[in-house]
């Protein structure tokens, strides 16, 4: 349970550090990019501005942090930035070319110019993208002005930035996990040190309680010989009976919720075990007017606990022999599932509220207080087979038919 909740805790601080640094990530890669086509627009704009030409000095306008990473004033290129700005410019007049500029642009001739030219013609005017260009498409009258400038420097360090910001997130991710899982194991121990005290307690209290009850069970057999046997001597030795099993069974639940690292676990035939300890009952449940049948698939084999396995079974066909209605069935299931064995218990019962069937592995728990009174119920027996389950690695869960029929599958 411990380890359970240790790697909860672990899942949740990782997902939060995660999704923090993802959505930060996210953002810087976004504000970057939008930074960059918003500079990109601004040039464009400029040199539509400026006839087709790039000034050699300009003040940037368009930075989105401006004067917070810049407090001195605006930015101001220099006179090196309209040499390393790769641009082309094609002035049209209806569909016929009266200026191509490719003077800044070395991979793009005139013919190649005014065929990107001719593919943007006819569209609606503004910003957007051809190829690896970021283009700006200005019309006058009938001048259609078309400025484009190579936006795959952008593109390749946006992408960079990408994903060195991944990178660098995985690795944080990867470097926290370790003060994370030792911290882990710091904040587990209160709650570690209260479980075991809490097994303590009730180990002692068991143990305590032995003897005032075996006094009491002792002194009412001398009163029944004495006095004679009567309803107050007998059921003082009924709650006694109650009283010793259930002391036994807390004992029980507290040793199986350790860690196990006793627990001996060898290789048995799983399908003899079950039908040996469900046979037990099936007498129990023609007597109370229930069939009781097995399908058993034979000769399986399971790697585990066998006692265990047996008082298992046994919880779940005494539960199922107790709750099931009169004339109503038992049907025992055990077969393979790929890697799993599956033990599937059901029974018909008068009735079961569906709301209730999350609580059912719950200690103490009864859904039917005053059924389980008459049938000696403790409320236990299912919390013992949910720490028996969870012992081995598997998990049991209980499913409702409607209203008058429930099955409890374990999956080993």
């Amino acid at each position: 349970m411990l380890k359970r909740l240790q790697h909860k805790f672990m899942a949740i601080a990782m997902f939060a550090l995660a999704t923090l640094l993802f959505v930060q990530m996210f953002a810087v890669n976004l504000v970057n990019i939008y930074q960059r086509d918003s500079d990109c627009k601004y040039i464009l704009q400029l040199i539509a501005d400026n006839n087709g030409n790039l000034p050699n000095s300009y003040i940037n306008n368009s930075d989105l942090f401006e004067g917070f990473f810049n407090p001195f004033g605006k930015y101001e290129d220099n006179t090196e930035t309209a040499y390393s700005t790769r641009y082309f410019v094609v002035e049209m007049r209806r569909n016929i070319a009266v200026r191509i500029n490719t003077d800044h642009i070395s991979s793009v001739d005139d013919k190649l110019a005014f065929n990107y030219a001719a593919q943007i013609y006819g569209t609606e005017p503004g910003f957007g993208f051809i190829d690896r260009y970021r283009y700006y498409y200005l019309r006058q009258g009938e001048k259609s002005l078309f400025v484009f400038l190579d936006f795959q420097k952008e593109i390749d360090a946006a992408s960079t930035l990408a994903s060195i910001s991944l990178l660098v997130s995985i690795i944080t991710i990867v470097f926290i996990l370790i003060p994370v899982y030792w911290l882990s194991k710091w904040a587990m121990e209160p709650v570690a040190q209260s479980i075991e005290k809490q097994k303590q307690f009730i180990t002692d209290a068991g143990h305590e309680l032995k003897t005032p009850l075996a006094i009491i069970s002792a002194d009412a057999e001398v009163l029944e010989i004495c006095e004679g046997e009567n309803e107050w001597l007998t059921s003082i030795k009924n709650q006694t009976v109650r009283m010793n099993e259930l002391v036994k069974n807390l004992v029980k639940l507290s040793k199986l919720e350790e860690m196990n690292k006793d627990n001996v676990k060898t290789s048995f035939n799983i399908s003899e075990a079950v039908t040996e300890t469900a046979l037990g009952f099936e007498t129990t449940a023609t007597m109370h007017l229930r069939s009781f049948e097995l399908k058993v698939t034979p000769d399986l084999r399971y790697y585990g606990n066998e006692p265990e396995i047996r008082q298992l079974v046994s919880i779940l066909c005494d539960n199922a022999t107790k709750y099931t209605n009169e004339g109503g069935s038992i049907t025992l299931y055990l077969y393979k599932s790929g890697k799993n064995i599956m033990l599937e218990i059901r029974n018909t019962c008068e009735y079961v509220d569906p709301a209730s069937v999350s609580r059912l592995f719950d200690r103490f728990y009864r859904a039917d207080s005053s059924r389980s009174r008459e049938t000696g119920g403790y409320g236990i027996g299912l919390s013992v087979a949910k720490a028996i389950v969870d012992s081995h690695g598997g998990k049991i869960k209980a499913l409702v038919e409607g209203t008058t029929a429930i099955t409890f599958k374990v999956t080993l």
